[in-house]
């Protein structure tokens, strides 16, 4: 049995939120997850017909609901890049009316 204390709890959850990005940067990692998975739907797409979703299933191009499970995929990406791009542009207009009024 392993002993957790505050520290050790600490230390790891601000590992995991402790990044610097600018926000050009946030913005082209957002595009380049987005490419990355959408490479990877088309790949298992013409190589097996079926395509591994985030939750682990596995959705078929042969049926009606693994067709549709594979759209709602794509779109849940694609929303999610829309809004890291969109929270980068934000960031990105707030640091300029920051140092226009510095």
């Amino acid at each position: 049995m392993a002993d957790f204390s505050r520290v050790f709890v600490e230390s790891i959850n601000n590992s995991k939120v402790n990044v610097m990005y600018d926000f050009a940067y946030g913005e082209y990692i957002a595009t380049k997850n987005f490419f990355d998975l959408l490479s990877d739907v088309q790949t298992n797409l013409l190589e097996t017909g079926k395509v591994t979703l985030a939750s682990g299933q596995e959705a078929s191009a042969d049926s009606p609901g693994g067709l549709l499970a594979i759209q709602f995929y794509m779109e849940a990406i694609e929303s999610a890049r829309q809004a890291h791009i969109g929270l980068s542009k934000l960031g990105l207009n707030v640091e300029k009316q920051l140092w226009k009024n510095i």
